[in-house]
């Protein structure tokens, strides 16, 4: 007999968490770095002061981080909620229609290649259980593990800690100097710097290019000092 074969459908299931804690962290220290980033620039650019500055930074980062927190939280309860409908949706058809989903299960394994015989016999052993017949369905008709659901909390909490993060680089100059011109050329120079890295990590973990991957996160930033700096003269200029 050969031995059960393991689809690329779920292959990739058994990697989503682990995908998706990844997004969330890449997700939520760029945001914080890029717009964290922008404001600091375009705060400076209309004469603040650094105190102004720091004060200004830190309130962005509490809305920013709060905001994208709760909205993880409420994404995720969501998910999890719709995860929690199918499999009631597919025990529901597993009752109603049990033929039909005995012969989605037969067409599943022919798909991955199992004799007649094999087929048979694997449909037999799913189906004498409706538990393991439903978790079945999921994972390799729906690509949902009920075991992988994320916890609100906890991705919360994630999305959170990563947007503090991403806020850092460009915060902490104007905590450690008082001189606003000294402290935004090191916030830019460290947001450029944490911007590439977050890139270069990113295509570590993806398997890509790590190059291309820094230079994308280093050209976002780019743009959201630019757009800073354009938008911090036009206020400097309307207050005046």
């Amino acid at each position: 007999m050969q031995p059960l074969k393991t689809t690329g459908h779920s292959e990739k299931v058994r990697h989503t968490p682990q995908a998706r804690s990844i997004r969330e962290v890449v997700f939520g220290v760029n945001d914080g770095l890029v717009s964290i980033t922008g404001l600091v620039v375009g705060v400076s650019a209309s004469h603040m002061g650094s105190h102004q500055i720091l004060v200004a930074a830190i309130a962005a980062v509490v809305a920013a981080s709060v905001a994208m927190g709760l909205g993880q939280y409420l994404s995720t309860v969501a998910q999890n909620e719709y995860f929690l409908a199918e499999r009631s949706r597919e025990m529901r058809e597993v009752h109603e229609i049990p033929q039909e989903e005995v012969a989605e299960v037969e067409s599943i394994y022919r798909a991955q290649g199992f004799s007649h015989d094999q087929v048979e016999m694997l449909t037999r052993h799913i189906t004498a259980d409706k538990d393991r017949w439903v978790d079945f369905m999921m994972k390799e008709e729906l690509g949902i593990v009920l075991d992988s659901m994320d916890n609100p909390w906890t991705s919360a909490l994630i999305m959170t800690l990563a947007v503090i993060a991403g806020s850092l680089p460009p915060v902490l100059p104007f905590v450690i100097d008082t001189n606003t011109t000294t402290a935004l050329t090191w916030a830019i120079v460290l947001a450029s710097v944490a911007a590439f890295s977050l890139g270069v990590l990113k295509s570590i973990v993806g398997r890509t290019s790590w190059i291309k991957g820094g230079l994308q996160f280093f050209f976002v930033t780019a743009i959201a000092i630019i757009i800073g700096i354009a938008a911090g003269h036009g206020l400097g200029a309307l207050l005046t």
